[in-house]
């Protein structure tokens, strides 16, 4: 049978189990960081290119062709799409630091709530629970 934990003893656990969590979510915060920095010059070339079509048809009209809007319109799609992978990395970033902080919020909640069910804590109705 397991021995029974004591308040100051899950309380020292979970300060040692979140130690590292501030270095960890700054971690995945600056990786964030960088990957919005590359959807900005995403962004910034596709202002560009879309600019240099539209200045060519104002200056020379819809009816001729530009020479460079293949070119142009496929670098654009690109990207948009590197753009969008981009996105979604960031959003599972952002998932996991979610995940890692409630996994800890969990835990401690599950060892407050063996110290109210073993006696060693009073159960108080206003803590919160998850």
């Amino acid at each position: 049978m397991a021995m029974a934990e004591d308040a100051a003893s899950v309380l020292e656990q979970f300060v040692q189990d979140v130690a590292n969590l501030p270095a960890e979510i700054a971690h995945l915060l600056e990786e964030i960081h960088a990957k919005d920095q590359v959807v900005q010059e995403c962004r910034n070339t596709i202002a560009t290119r879309d600019n240099s079509i539209q200045k060519f048809v104002k200056l020379n009209g819809a009816g001729l062709p530009n020479p460079k809007e293949e070119g142009y319109c496929k670098l654009v799609k690109d990207n948009f799409e590197r753009a969008k992978a981009l996105q979604e990395e960031k959003c599972t970033l952002a998932e996991k630091q979610a995940l890692l902080l409630d996994r800890q919020i969990k835990r401690l909640d599950f060892k407050i709530r063996d110290l109210q069910n073993d006696g060693a804590i009073a159960p108080d109705p206003q803590l919160p629970s998850l």
